[in-house]
């Protein structure tokens, strides 16, 4: 999965004197957004009806919900309605791999200042929606719910994140509509400057020359009868060939997902799977599970690398 990060003010985003700051309002440049019905107050922001749409024009990728919430002290009403609108423009560039040129490392970074300034503290912020729907062209990937859970410590601990979704589907894309994950939920760590370039990257301009170190606690995918297990480690870049990553995953029923990567006309990863398969370690008839490393732009299993090119 490429995930970009902007080279900018790692060690200044901490370093910023937070007390007063306030969130920043979102530029016309970068997305539009509105709501059918709006609750705020310092702690808590809920949207009914929400709607965002990156500019220009209608037929931008846009996101849907059904309600988004965003609860934790984030300083005033204004700055939790502000911080609804930042994380939901990170969400609908990450679905829909939309970098908008007016999406800004700055207007990223000064909307996340109250909440940088709170998990310094040891305050945790959750933030919800409600079935979302998110639209780019003719594609459409939607899920029942969706849930990020960020929790702080002091001084120059790690941020945890779990990130939590359920009931996804999609149209549009046969192929990728057959292999998403129903419900997933990752539980990872990294450092507390890193959290605004990653997510201004995730929706602005993207960069290769920065990398953010995360440790992943577990990772879990579930489709039907298919399981997906991991945990590890990676530093994440701009740039997929110059990321890397190390690591342990589990499979269940992987034959099953080969067959669906064939059944789709996917004959290059189905047949790396295939080699996977070959050289994993089988707990039983069902379970396949693997050291796995990413470097180069090369994925190695169970020092084995395989050709996913």
């Amino acid at each position: 999965m490429r995930i970009p990060v902007l080279p900018a003010l790692f060690g200044a985003v901490l370093a910023m004197n937070c007390s007063g700051a306030h969130a920043a309002p979102l530029p016309p440049a970068c997305a539009v957004g509105g709501a059918g019905s709006l609750s705020a107050s310092p702690t808590e922001a809920t949207a009914r009806n929400y709607v965002l749409r990156f500019s220009p024009g209608t037929d931008a990728p846009s996101l849907h919900a059904a309600s988004v919430t965003v609860s934790g002290a984030g300083g005033s009403a204004r700055d939790m309605r502000d911080i609804l609108d930042a994380a939901s423009v990170v969400l609908l560039g990450a679905l829909v791999n939309h970098h908008g040129a007016g999406c800004t490392a700055d207007y990223f970074l000064a909307t996340l200042q109250p909440i940088l300034a709170g998990l310094q503290t040891g305050q945790t912020y959750d933030i919800s929606w409600s079935s979302p729907v998110a639209q780019t062209g003719a594609k459409q990937i939607r899920f029942g719910a969706l849930h990020l859970h960020l929790a702080g410590g002091s001084g120059a601990q790690p941020i945890a994140v779990s990130l939590d979704l359920g009931g996804a589907g999609m149209t549009g894309d046969t192929v990728l509509a057959s292999l998403l994950p129903q419900d997933a939920r990752s539980d990872f760590s990294l450092p507390a400057q890193a959290l605004g370039p990653l997510l201004a990257a995730t929706a602005g301009r993207p960069a290769r020359s920065v990398a953010v170190p995360v440790t992943i606690r577990t990772l879990r995918a579930r489709r039907g009868d298919m399981q997906l297990e991991g945990s590890g480690s990676a530093e994440l870049t701009g740039s997929p060939d110059a990321a890397s990553a190390t690591g342990h995953m589990s499979m269940r029923n992987l034959p099953e997902l080969i067959e669906t990567l064939r059944a789709a006309g996917q004959t290059r990863p189905a047949a790396a799977l295939i080699m996977a398969n070959l050289v994993g370690h089988h707990a039983d008839a069902a379970d396949t599970s693997w050291d796995v490393e990413w470097a180069g732009g090369i994925l190695t299993v169970n020092h084995i690398p395989l050709p996913l090119r």
